[in-house]
């Protein structure tokens, strides 16, 4: 009998411990699951780093790219939201710049003056072709292969594209920036 009231006092003493350690319920969660149209937006707003190309003048070279002028072309890097269509929207940030040097930098953009807006950019066989409308305004002679540049190397960084072809108002770029 002693030994029935051992084994009797075991099992109320287990069924009690049991009691106590029962995990409590979890509350329902808020947080929806993500749904593929969630997931893609996701994808969609992620950071992507480009670059606008500027001039440092009078620096043959030595910080950038020599553009045979004394001066030389610099990349400067740009956060933009993954855009669809990377190569339109490189031009649009350079296009949009209306300071004539880029902050304290001291690179000068010889596209500050110029009213011009990206109305198609494709690439086609690796063929970047860019169609702008709008006015271009130049400092001066200097400033036309300093204008090329910075729009030629807009394109070119883009792994996808190795050749380049730009008009403006319908015009070839070279035919929009001769002085005739």
């Amino acid at each position: 009998m002693k030994h029935l009231k051992i084994i009797f006092l075991v099992l109320v003493i287990t069924f009690v411990t049991m009691g106590c350690t029962k995990t409590p319920p979890q509350e329902p969660s808020t947080q929806k699951p993500e749904t593929p149209s969630a997931i893609s937006s996701d994808l969609q707003n992620k950071d992507t780093q480009i670059k606008i190309y500027l001039i440092a003048l009078n620096d043959h070279g030595k910080t950038g790219k020599d553009i045979g002028t004394g001066d030389s072309l610099v990349a400067v890097d740009r956060t933009i939201s993954t855009p669809q269509t990377p190569l339109k929207t490189a031009f649009n940030e350079l296009l949009t710049l209306k300071d004539q040097y880029y902050g304290n930098t001291g690179l000068y953009n010889a596209l500050y003056h110029s009213n011009l807006k990206v109305d198609k950019a494709t690439i086609t066989d690796k063929k970047a072709e860019i169609y702008l409308s709008g006015s271009i305004s130049l400092g001066g002679v200097m400033d036309n292969p300093r204008v090329e540049n910075q729009l030629n190397e807009t394109a070119l960084q883009f792994s996808t594209v190795k050749e380049v072809q730009i008009y403006i108002n319908g015009k070839t770029l070279k035919d929009a920036l001769s002085l005739k």
